[in-house]
């Protein structure tokens, strides 16, 4: 393409370079540049690019994307921009050709519930028979496709652990997705990517805020700077739909004064303009309740079980509804939502008298929501055992918080490790620790596979397992990398040999 063409919509300062300048590919890790390319300079957490401009040059990168108050570059093209970042997602979505522009996008943000809302709305739309495009935490689908790679060559397989992808992947499978016909586009978005300006360039429609803990406070410092990188989102849509029973609601909104906020209560909150009354939770058999607004009241029911089940089924079916979706065929998809992989996911032991389930909680409001859905759901006499860890190189406050909900809401615990990564797992354990009321029953075992070896061999008729922490991720990571690792497979094949060890006996 030509460098012009790229930089359409780009808040350019200043520019010196041909106007008919043609550009290979787009690259901001230097190491990439080739012959032809366009570098953009993007100041990391870690690392600035600015940095390596000599070296992508001497590469044979054909121009530079830079920010304003830096050294320009001697005998080659530059532009110089206010945020790299801002000016990355435009170049991007230029060069895919701007391939939300006749999409309906809704992007989903908050601490817990994005992929579950996500996956929630997506069936709705898709009985409704609109082809949904999915960008998200477990999988990104359209219609039933998974998309891994494409664009001749320039989309590298879209990283599975990031929620939201970086532009260079982002636009790009936005793209694939609208070759493939999508006409709605379901995004996770991350407070990374919304503090990076990575989806600034998407025509997003409709933004919905399900709740703000505790999270990512390694990069965002404080509380007040996390929201307002959520609080970002509704700056870039018109319309937000918002859970108002979060305490951080009203905050949030008044930082977009442009939006038009559709309220939401799942506890009934007559404030809300669209609200869950008469709400029954039936045990682990799922909810139903009466969404109530102005303009529409019918009875919801999804055999998903908890609370929260309910918050995210409330903002779906909002979102739903101001797409043009019918209630009967709202009502229809959550008759028959089938959940998500990795939240609340039961694992089939053929043969146990336990059951196990697998959840991605791993934050303390997350983990708390969990265990107390599974305790209200319990019949008498059942015990809860559940097994989970905190990651390393994450932020080390909830260690201990975390402790503290599992030993009080638990009847057994299991500590072990949970992505580690370069940290030492006895150490992220012992933080674990300090916030338990160490009289409660529990058990330290720092080999996750261990562990699971462990709660399967010790649970007893009626128990329920939870895995919490990993949820869908089929992987380990530790201070030598990224490892295979799949608990559900895992705890079938401890079953299968403690069953058959059992026999012998």
């Amino acid at each position: 393409m030509v460098l012009c063409d790229l930089l359409r919509g780009v808040q350019v300062i200043s520019v010196c370079a041909p106007q008919n300048l043609q550009i290979g590919g787009i690259v901001s890790d230097s190491r990439l540049a080739k012959r032809g390319d366009l570098f953009i300079a993007l100041r990391g957490s870690r690392t600035d690019g600015h940095n390596y401009i000599a070296d992508a040059v001497s590469r044979g990168a054909a121009a530079v994307i830079l920010e304003s108050a830096r050294k320009t570059p001697d005998g080659i093209p530059f532009a110089v921009v206010a945020d790299t970042r801002l000016a990355a997602a435009q170049i991007w979505n230029n060069r895919w050709g701007d391939p939300t522009r006749n999409m309906k996008v809704i992007a989903i943000t908050g601490t817990n519930g994005k992929t579950s809302t996500s996956y929630i709305l997506r069936a709705i739309l898709t009985a409704a028979g609109y082809t949904v495009g999915l960008i998200g935490t477990v999988r990104c689908l359209c219609g039933e496709t998974e998309i891994d790679t494409g664009g001749g060559g320039e989309i590298a397989d879209v990283p599975a652990a990031m929620t939201t992808p970086d532009p260079q992947y982002l636009y790009g499978t936005a793209a694939r997705m609208r070759e493939l016909g999508a006409d709605v586009l379901i995004l996770e978005a991350s407070s990374h990517a919304l503090a990076w300006h990575k989806v600034d360039a998407l025509h997003i429609d409709c933004g919905i805020f399900t709740n703000l803990s505790g999270e990512h406070l390694d990069y965002h410092g404080t509380m007040d700077a996390y929201l307002r990188a959520k609080a970002r989102l509704f700056t870039l849509c018109p319309r937000g739909i918002v859970n108002i029973d979060d305490s951080y609601a009203e905050a949030l909104t008044a930082l977009a004064p442009d939006c038009s906020f559709i309220r939401c209560s799942a506890s009934g909150d007559p404030r809300a303009d669209v609200r869950a009354v008469r709400t029954k939770l039936s045990g682990m058999d799922g909810v139903e309740y009466l969404y109530y607004a102005d303009n529409a009241v019918f009875r919801i029911q999804c055999p998903v079980p908890g609370n929260f089940t309910v918050e995210n089924t409330l903002a779906a079916v909002c979102a739903a509804l101001y797409l043009g979706v019918d209630p009967v065929t709202v009502q229809d998809a959550l008759r028959t939502f089938p959940g998500v992989e990795g939240r609340m996911e039961r694992v089939v032991l053929p043969g146990a008298e336990f059951s196990l389930f697998l959840d991605y909680a791993h934050t303390p409001a997350a983990l708390e929501s969990l265990l107390r859905t599974v305790r209200a759901a319990r019949k008498p006499r059942q015990k809860i055992i559940l097994l989970f860890g905190c990651g390393g190189d994450r932020d080390p406050s909830k260690r201990p918080v975390m402790g503290r909900i599992a030993s009080s809401l638990a009847d057994f615990v299991i500590l072990t490790s949970d992505n580690s990564r370069s940290e030492s797992p006895s150490s992220i354990l012992a933080e674990i620790l300090a916030g338990m009321d160490r009289e409660k029953p529990h058990a330290v075992i720092e080999d996750r596979r261990e562990a699971i070896r462990y709660a399967v061999r010790n649970a007893g008729a009626g128990d329920i397992l939870l895995f919490a922490g990993k949820g869908h991720e089929k992987y380990e990571i530790n201070a030598d990398g990224k490892h295979p690792f799949d608990e559900a497979e895992l705890a079938r094949e401890a079953y299968a040999a403690f069953r058959g060890k059992q026999t012998t006996d």
